[in-house]
């Protein structure tokens, strides 16, 4: 006879995974984290995301398929152009942010090139998938499989490379981008049972020196600062099966960039229609 093994937090609520863009949100804005994957709702992207988004399309298509740095461009553009058609400010919009897409798209293009073509994901997927086990608790039931996927994957360089789209240049590892560095190099280790590097390529929205590379060289540091994250979602999602027990316990901050355009699913979660 077998012992009874107690559903963890993460069961109750049928997370059968998490990810580092999950774990993120949860340490930044657990209010918003709680809103998408307990409640069920869907932030709609701003136009930094889609901004970020056409660029990342433009620059698959170019080191996947070849195609010429111009009609990347044009294809970015019109990716932009086509997901922002319904949003707010939309004309002035794409025309502040024109020569922004086009700038990135060169300047990724340029970087990325000389590394040669990457490997192309598994016929149906557009990235490669990684995955790793994150410990949260002693014992048979104390792990979740953690997932993530790859931009770009060199795999006679054992070499990951991630873009990121941002206006302001970074200095260093932030938190989050930490992690997901660490992370992917963590997976992919495993899964090839050799070293891996793990470069971030950030490319700016400034004139001036457009891009910035980083490289993952400590990834125990943000492993660690991962596992706690993850530890502390599942002693929250334990302390109760009812969400809106756990949504009592979580502050709001409507200030947070995660609320943007998502008033409407505060106003249905904090001002009592939840109830």
């Amino acid at each position: 006879m077998t012992d009874k093994i107690d559903k963890n937090g993460f069961e109750t609520y049928g997370l059968k995974h998490v990810s580092v863009s999950q774990a993120n949100k949860f340490r930044e804005a657990p209010d918003a984290w709680l809103a998408q994957y307990i409640f069920g709702y869907k932030s709609p992207y701003g136009y930094p995301a889609l901004q970020g988004l056409s660029v990342e399309s433009a620059v698959e298509m170019g080191l996947f398929n070849g195609i010429v740095v111009e009609d990347c461009i044009s294809h970015a553009l019109e990716r932009f152009k086509s997901d922002t058609m319904l949003m707010k400010d939309n004309a002035a919009e794409i025309e502040k942010r024109k020569p922004i897409i086009e700038r990135m798209v060169r300047t990724a293009l340029e970087q990325l090139v000389e590394l040669g073509k990457p490997e192309e994901p598994p016929q149906g997927s557009r990235q490669h998938s990684i995955g790793i086990p994150v410990r949260f608790r002693k014992g048979d039931n104390g792990t979740i499989n953690c997932i993530g996927f790859l931009d770009f994957y060199y795999p006679e360089k054992n070499l990951v490379i991630d873009l990121k789209t941002t206006a302001k240049a970074p200095s260093g590892w932030s938190i989050s981008h930490g992690i997901q560095a660490a992370v992917y190099k963590k997976s992919v280790e495993a899964m090839t049972g050799k070293p891996a590097t793990v470069k971030f390529l950030y490319v700016l929205t400034r004139q001036k020196d457009p891009f910035v590379w980083l490289e993952m060289d400590d990834p125990d540091y943000y492993i660690n600062l991962f596992k706690r994250t993850v530890t502390s979602m599942e002693a929250l999602l334990s302390v109760s099966d009812n969400p809106k027990d756990i949504l009592k316990i979580i502050p709001h901050n409507p200030d947070s960039f995660y609320w943007s355009g998502a008033q409407d699913i505060a106003a249905e979660l904090y001002d009592g229609k939840a109830e």
